[in-house]
């Protein structure tokens, strides 16, 4: 997993707010002048006080200096509107480089990576994450700044009007001692409120869906978990008026010490006054710089929490953003395999055609990573992996963390261990086998979606490993078994894979894939949305889309993990000879269970253990006795023959 320490030591962060730093220079002196400004009124008061007791200063004198005073405080307070604004949108700029570059890393992580979170850790860890470090730069450093300037300043100032006066600011540590005592109780509620509101948004996720729903009334339980989930909140509420109770005492604390401080201070000016020589305006200014010190004390004692969330934030940040994208290579280095092939040098071997072949592969292999190599700390869940259907999993065990469920020999872990495998031009493959033989991992690796740890992968002649991600969609289609639809029209569906595509060919590939009556009897047609994960349609129909939006790329490889499951028969029939024309000129690879559409491919791959064990058309491998292919169809595999 990827670790971070605290966030001050983040380099990413930190890279992206240096990047604006002269904005935050410039809100940095704005709030240095918005607080010191306040002291040099206090400084002027005195001088007027003093003046005229002592009959030093005039009328008009003692004006100007009340008109100096009120442009420092205007000073004062627009210098902090400044600060604020420029802060702010400094801070802004920073955010949303972060939000981007944290899209961009989630964006390109290794494909596993996606079976270790939930989509609502993410979207939290994109928006709540990212917003809660924005109180870093707009909050909590502008307080730090100006506060301690502010009390810097005033000891500065008060040193050099009476040294002697100095010691009366030596009070002021003793009411944040005072305070911070209060703090541990503080602390120790806002952990126990972590926890609670850990599990309260988990029992909300599990059961406010539909699994969960379905789950909890066929088992009799949701007054349980509606019981639970009411215990959880009144405990929360509970906490938080806790929470509250104890910051209020704090801060009713806080005030009551500065009150005798002050009531002290004024005891002190008198008898400084009477016994001592010092002027009436050194006692008003020391008192009026307690209760400004205040403030900013106060200010700084309340920065604790947000620097704490902030703090905790920036680091989940980081975590997102230290973490390793996909498969990376030094500048110059070849991908594994690829030394001395180049694009076109591929020679025809089992296509029909006789020109490149569609997809060549040798001795490829590959073996799942442990989970920790592609997991991020405090968003990928520990444990095993998530279930994402076309997507074979690692579960947790062994010295290195990991089970590997893929094919290969015994002890060795190889998913795939030693694949050769060539797919011609309008040539249909159909990939078979048992329960974690490899075959999805197969499909994965071929499709562009993983990488081989080596062997050669090529596709139109070209070596898949040094193709970027554009070069590879040029070639490649994918269609899982359970296809991603977007909350989104049909037309923009389908136009995801070619934006160029004209409303006759959509409707032309929909007649095609048996979709055309479905898309005449919405009311919008094209433009009716089909819903959030596709729930307007059935999953037959999500499949017929996913398989239509492929054709409208015409690739040189389709690889489909199971594409008609979810069809009728009747659908089926109709769907596979439409892809014959829709797919015509590309190698198609299919993983697939049933017999009926695996007895038409040109030939069928049986693949054990990670390895090709057998090769040819239907009839053959049939006819051979204990081979895998009868064993497969012996044991109902296959479904009827």
């Amino acid at each position: 997993m990827t670790h971070t320490g605290n966030a001050t030591r983040a380099p990413h962060v930190r890279a992206m707010v240096r990047g604006h730093r002269g904005r935050f220079a410039v809100s940095y002196v704005f709030q240095v002048i918005g607080g010191v400004a306040p002291l040099f009124q206090v400084l002027l008061l005195r001088a007027v006080v003093d003046g005229l007791i002592e009959g030093r200063t005039g009328t008009a004198q003692a004006f100007g200096q009340i008109a100096a005073m009120a442009g420092l405080g205007l000073l004062g307070v627009w210098s902090t509107w400044a600060a604020s604004v420029t802060a702010t949108a400094a801070a802004g700029r920073v955010i949303a480089d972060l939000r981007s570059a944290m899209f961009r890393r989630l964006t390109t992580m290794p494909i596993h990576f996606y079976t270790t979170v939930r989509p609502g850790a993410v979207v939290s860890r994109v928006t709540n994450d990212v917003n809660g470090a924005e109180e870093m730069y707009t909050s909590v450093i502008p307080v730090v700044v100006s506060s301690v300037t502010t009390i810097a300043t005033s000891l500065v100032i008060v040193a050099f009007v009476d040294p002697r006066l100095v010691l009366l600011l030596v009070v002021v540590p003793i009411a944040i001692a005072y305070v911070r005592k209060a703090e541990a109780r503080i602390n120790e509620l806002i952990g126990r409120s972590f926890e609670v509101t850990k599990d309260l948004a988990s029992t909300a996720e599990t059961f406010v869906s539909r699994d969960g729903a379905v789950l909890a009334r066929q088992n009799g339980q949701t007054a349980r978990e509606q019981a639970t989930f009411q215990e959880r909140s009144a405990a929360l509420a509970g906490l938080s008026t806790g929470i509250s109770r104890a910051a209020a005492t704090s801060g009713a604390s806080y005030g009551t010490a500065f009150v005798l401080i002050t009531a002290g201070a004024l005891a002190m000016g008198v008898w400084l006054v009477t016994e001592q020589d010092v002027t009436v305006g050194s006692v008003i200014l020391i008192v009026l710089y307690l209760q400004q010190l205040q403030a900013p004390v106060q200010r700084l004692l309340n920065t604790r929490y947000p620097r704490m969330r902030s703090s905790i934030a920036l680091d989940r940040v980081e975590a997102v953003l230290a973490a390793r994208p996909t498969r990376e290579r030094p500048d110059g280095a070849r991908a594994p395999g690829t030394a001395g092939t180049a694009p076109g040098d591929a020679t025809a071997a089992g296509g029909r055609t006789g020109a490149t072949p569609a997809l060549r592969t040798r001795d490829l292999r590959f073996r799942y990573p442990p989970v920790s190599a592609y997991s991020i700390d405090g968003l990928s869940h520990a444990g095993d992996a998530l279930s994402i259907p076309w997507l074979p999993m690692v579960g947790l065990s062994g010295d290195d963390g990991v089970r590997h469920v893929g094919g290969g020999r015994e002890g060795t872990g190889d998913a795939l261990d030693g694949i050769d495998l060539t797919v011609g031009r309008g040539e249909v493959v159909a990939v078979v086998g048992s329960s974690g033989a490899g075959k999805s991992t197969l499909a994965t690796v071929i499709a562009g979606l993983v990488d081989a740890d080596s062997g050669v992968v090529e596709v139109d002649g070209r070596p898949l490993a040094d193709l970027d991600e554009q070069q590879r969609a040029g070639l490649i289609a994918y269609i899982p078994q359970d296809p991603y639809v977007l909350h989104a029209s049909v037309r923009e569906n389908l136009r995801y894979a070619r934006p160029d595509a004209t409303d006759e060919e959509l409707l032309a590939v929909c007649e095609q894939v048996a979709l055309g009556d479905l898309v005449r009897g919405l009311d919008d047609g094209l433009d009716a949305v089909i819903g959030e994960k596709g729930h307007r349609l059935s999953g037959g129909e999500r499949q017929r889309l996913a398989i239509a939006r492929a054709a409208l790329r015409r690739p040189a490889l389709v690889v489909l993990d199971e594409p008609t499951a979810h069809l009728d028969t009747a659908t089926e029939r109709h769907v596979r000879a439409a892809m014959s024309t829709l797919f015509d000129g590309a190698g198609v690879v299919m993983i697939a269970h049933r017999l009926s559409t695996v007895r038409d491919a040109d030939r069928i791959v049986v693949l054990e253990h990670g390895r090709v064990a057998q090769e040819g058309p239907h009839d053959e491998l049939a006819a051979v006795a204990g081979g895998g292919y009868r064993r497969l169809l012996d044991a109902g595999a296959m479904g009827r023959e």
